[in-house]
């Protein structure tokens, strides 16, 4: 079964029920609340299809995206190519990388902190380090387990301009000592008369709040700005003991 990683339009179509433009917004809110230095460059990390080119192009900022696979950068480079932009984009691994030059905002969507070892997870704070200037903001979504590993699944369905794509997900406990689960996701895509059956699975380490907070703030040189609950200021995660969905955490380079 095809990768649906090799097919950038089928994914951005898959995960179109986003509301990016309102991501946007909230990350545009934490530069102007929390951020210490003016941003003119913001990095997209496992960038993927690029959904938020757009909005950040748009914005006035500079857009660089980071991501292992060059179907999905050539996707992310013909999207701002047909907006009248350029975007910078870089073929790398979020565990290790040092770009040319340092950025003033950095974010990571949709839990993408793809890491299998504790090593790679310090390998990655290194390297975004490395990348974020000092008082600029690293913002992460769902990248911090604060529930135990379980196994899931979940199932959607979405359309654009007569394609559509049904996608099932699922994640599966595997080690819970190495903190490794399996998370696969299954596409059936129906385009005019073409039918395609694409899939995508890894396995990937839970990382936990304390041990994030261990890692970023002790070992590397960010502090805590916060962690709130569905994308909301108003919601800290200090005040939520039960119903946490998409949770994000803000942490600020030193």
């Amino acid at each position: 079964m095809a990768s649906i990683y090799d097919f950038p339009k089928y994914y951005d179509i898959a995960f179109s029920y986003r509301d990016t433009a309102r991501e946007a917004a909230v990350m545009q809110a934490a530069i102007e609340l929390f951020s210490h230095i003016p941003v003119q460059k913001a990095l997209e990390i496992a960038c993927g299809h690029s959904p938020h080119l757009e909005h950040i192009l748009r914005l006035g900022y500079e857009y660089h995206g980071l991501d292992l696979s060059t179907s999905m950068l050539d996707y992310a480079e013909a999207k701002a190519a047909a907006l009248g932009f350029s975007a910078k984009l870089f073929q790398a691994d979020l565990a290790d990388f040092t770009l040319p030059e340092p950025v003033d905002f950095a974010y990571i969507m949709l839990g993408s902190l793809y890491v299998q070892t504790t090593e790679q997870l310090l390998s990655h704070f290194a390297s975004v380090e490395r990348a974020l200037k000092p008082g600029g903001l690293y913002f992460l979504d769902w990248c911090i387990d604060f529930s135990p590993l379980t196994n899931t699944r979940d199932a959607w369905s979405c359309r654009r301009n007569g394609v559509e794509v049904k996608v099932r997900y699922t994640t599966k406990l595997l080690h819970p000592a190495r903190q490794h689960y399996e998370e696969s996701l299954y596409a059936d895509v129906r385009d005019g008369k073409h039918r395609l059956h694409l899939s995508h699975s890894n396995i990937r380490r839970a990382i936990y709040p304390q041990e994030f907070m261990l890692a970023a703030t002790h070992l590397h040189r960010f502090e805590l700005v916060g962690w709130w609950n569905d994308w909301d200021f108003s919601a800290p995660l200090d005040q939520v003991t039960h119903g946490i969905v998409r949770p994000i955490t803000i942490l600020r380079r030193l």
